[in-house]
């Protein structure tokens, strides 16, 4: 999300805006047209009376907006806590004091959720409604994978389709991956040996596209947790152990348990004990700490 966002925001607005509408924005002042497109002008002087340049622009667009009964929905993925998105979430808090009818649908990794919404100057995303993507279901991506190979003349056994599924732990990416890397064999017999030849390059895709940027943006206490976690050598691991291995209380560890579960790093298997959401990431772990 590069500097660029909200002029470029009010780019889209004003693309599919119709004729009379696009007139009204390019009269507010600090927006106009020429030859190169809608210009911005971030210096123009309304726009340095306040903390938030853009403040009186997005203002005067929601404003222009509301006058017409539209209302304006506005969707950003991948999000990070970055200068601009604070921004723009400062002024969208502004916004909705004023009654501006404008909606906000954000997503991305947990831990970046949460960053940004426990952001001392934006805390009032806590209120906001955050729904938890739940893990893909087994039966939907054993029954996927025994589609896409069949549709094209290629066959795989009830025992291989079993084990290429428990591999993802309903991982979205896993999921996806591990499909991608079977079907590129162009093996038209799926087997359980084909399996074990693609799952070092199974496991080296997941370590460096996705763990080492999610391990390495985890505090210290975190990382001791998740590592007390892979020492257990166990599926689901008691909290009462890891605490041990911490030489921590339950009552200490808890914060870090809290933290991880909300990031949808582990799970609650059962009471008292927690298990990893991401398939291989004990071994990860486990990896990891022997490199660094």
């Amino acid at each position: 999300m590069g500097k660029r966002f909200i002029p470029t925001l009010i780019e889209s607005v004003y693309a599919q805006a119709d004729n009379s509408l696009r007139k009204l924005l390019t009269g507010i002042d600090g927006i106009k047209l020429s030859t190169n497109g809608l210009e911005i002008d971030y210096n123009h002087r309304e726009t340095l009376s306040t903390n938030l340049p853009y403040q009186v622009l997005l203002e005067k667009m929601a404003e222009m907006l509301k006058k017409r009964g539209l209302s304006l929905l506005i969707t950003i993925d991948e999000i990070s806590s970055t200068p601009e998105l604070r921004e723009f979430a400062g002024i969208y808090q502004l916004l909705l004091r004023n009654n501006y009818h404008i909606a906000l649908l954000m997503a991305g990794l947990p831990n970046k959720v949460s960053e940004l919404q426990n952001d001392e100057l934006l805390t009032f995303l806590l209120r906001s409604q955050r729904i938890y993507l739940e893990p893909l279901s087994l039966l939907t991506i054993k029954q996927s994978y025994r589609r896409a190979f069949n549709r094209k003349g290629r066959t795989i056994d009830d025992d291989t389709l079993n084990q290429i599924t428990k591999m993802t732990n309903g991982y979205a990416y896993a999921f996806q991956l591990l499909g991608f890397l079977l079907w590129r064999t162009k093996e038209t017999e799926i087997t359980s040996a084909v399996v074990q030849k693609i799952l070092p390059n199974y496991q080296a895709e997941l370590y460096r596209n996705v763990y080492i940027k999610m391990y390495q943006e985890l505090s210290n206490k975190d990382r001791e947790f998740i590592k007390a976690m892979s020492e257990s050598g166990k599926a689901s691991v008691k909290v009462a152990e890891i605490a041990k291995k911490m030489h921590r209380d339950k009552n200490y560890i808890s914060i870090y348990r809290r933290r991880l579960l909300d990031d949808q790093l582990i799970t609650a298997t059962k009471w008292g004990e927690v298990a990893f959401t991401l398939p291989f990431f004990a071994d990860f772990i486990k990896e990891y700490q022997t490199l660094y």
